[in-house]
Parts: C-alpha cells; structure tokens; sequence
C-alpha cells in the first residue's frame, strides 16, 4: 500500500516518502516500528485536499518509496541507511519525507541533509528534549536525538515547540527557552515561529508525543499537556511559506490505540507535511 495515492519508486515528483519501521532503543512502550504501515493505512480515510492549506496533493506528483529494510537492534548502522537512502531522494531532486519509527531515525536524515544544507535549522515539535548524552549506556537513542545533533550545529539553530517533559539539568541547565510552548494558543505558536529563518532551509522533525494523549495515545511515551491539532495547523500555514527541505513524522505505536484515531492523525499530519514540502518556496 501506497500513502494517499502516490506514484511508485519508479516515479518522479517533488517529495517522496520513505519509511524506517525501527524501535531498537524503545525504552518504555516498544511498537514504532509499524507505524509507516499503519500511516500508509490510514491515509486511504483522508481527501488528498487539505482545507487548512487549501491545497491538493491531486496538483503535485509525489512518491512513496515503501520501507527500508534496517539491522535490528543497531540505531548506528539504522542512521546510516537512513541517510544513504535520503541522500538518494535528494540526489533525484525530490525533498524527503520520512516516517517511522522511533525519533533515532531523524538522524540519518539530518546526516544526510545537512551535507548538501550546511546552514539547516531544525524545528522539533516534542514532548520531551531529547537532550540526554546517553540513555540505558546507548549514545544514539530516542532519548538522545538533539543531544546527537547538537554534537553538529549549534543549538540556536534548533527551535523546539511543545516541550513539557525532560530532566532538571535538560529543561533548566540546557540553556532552553522557557517555557517551551506550554502557554498554548495562536500567540505562542507565533512566538516560536519567529524564531526560524525568513529564508533559510528548515528541517521538521515532528514526535507525535507532541501532541495530547487524549488526541494522539498512540506513541512510545505518552506526555500529558499536549498541543492541538489547531495548533498544529497554523505551524503548518506558517511553513508553507518558509523554505522547508524535509520533515519527518515518528514515533506513532498504533497498537496503543485500539480505535486507530492516532494513525489517522499522524496520516493527516502526513498529507500536510507533504503539501508543506511541495508548495514552500526553495
């Protein structure tokens, strides 16, 4: 099955999809890696129009390059593929989108875009930091992502939305803005959104633990005092009109949730993200 009607590997367009079904270093509720399956899935519920964009992934050819086939148990050698197989998309002139998967696989991705944008800044929307040097003696980890790729850019170059869960040392000694989008609403989306480059190349990485359990129950680790889809939706807007180069959508479980709504949203998030990327500027 195909995302929401996209051409085969064969074809050509301006963004394709890639999945990395890895859960190696799960800590708490393991099952990530059938999230791309269960997003493919669910997209055949979604209308390719998206009213909050007002535009159609029927205008735009995009492509769904299926899985990847990882190692198990190794996040090393699963960053790896992961940024041989983005390096490909961008060679073919497409931008990547990438689902997975636990938050591990984010970093293949940014390996690979930040050889060919060396200026990239990255928005996370997350529940958690991510900031951990290692977790469980693991240095490449869900728990230890931005720490990862702050070992490579600057932190001022990564603008985080959402954020409520994290040690004392990551959310007070880091040197994070707080509070990280827990006033809610359209000002505060604003107020983090202008933190991001008028011009520059942007990269999303989106954990679906951003958003409330009571709308997404469906991931590894569940974080109350999540935002909206609403909220979602005008980062979203503002995205389209920025320069964003590649995204990802990790960290959906749908064994969790028995109802099947979190992969129906993470299948929205999807078809937004890939309209973003088709129709922001470059």
């Amino acid at each position: 099955m195909r995302f929401l009607g996209a051409l085969s590997e064969h074809g050509k367009g301006g963004a394709a999809l890639i999945g990395a079904p890895f859960d190696g270093t799960a800590s708490y509720r393991a099952g990530a890696r059938f999230g791309p399956a269960a997003i493919r899935e669910a997209s055949s519920s979604l209308e390719t129009y998206s009213p909050f964009l007002d535009a159609s992934l029927d205008d735009y050819d995009y492509i769904d390059l299926g899985d990847l086939e990882l190692p198990p148990g190794s996040a090393g050698r699963t960053i790896d593929f992961v940024a041989d197989s983005i390096r490909d998309i961008l060679k073919r002139g497409m931008k990547p989108l990438l689902i997975g998967g636990e938050h591990t696989v984010s970093l293949g991705a940014a390996k690979a875009l930040l050889e060919v944008h060396p200026n990239l800044t990255f928005l996370q929307l997350d529940a958690h930091t991510d900031l951990r040097d290692e977790y469980l003696e693991e240095r490449f980890s869900h728990a230890t992502v931005i720490r990862r790729l702050m070992d490579t850019i600057p932190a001022d170059r990564i603008i985080r939305f959402g954020i409520r869960s994290g040690t004392r040392e990551e959310l007070v000694g880091s040197g994070l803005e707080l509070p990280l989008g827990l006033e809610g609403g359209q000002r505060d989306v604003e107020r983090v959104m202008r933190q991001l480059p008028a011009k520059g190349p942007i990269y999303v990485t989106i954990d679906l633990d951003v958003f409330d359990p009571s709308l997404v129950p469906g991931v590894g680790n569940p974080e109350p005092f999540g935002i909206t889809y609403r909220e979602f939706i005008q980062i979203a807007r503002i995205l389209s009109r920025l320069n964003v180069v590649g995204a990802d959508v990790v960290e959906l479980a749908p064994h969790y949730d028995s109802s099947g709504v979190s992969s129906v949203v993470a299948a929205s998030v999807v078809r937004e993200l890939f309209l973003v990327l088709l129709t922001s500027r470059s």
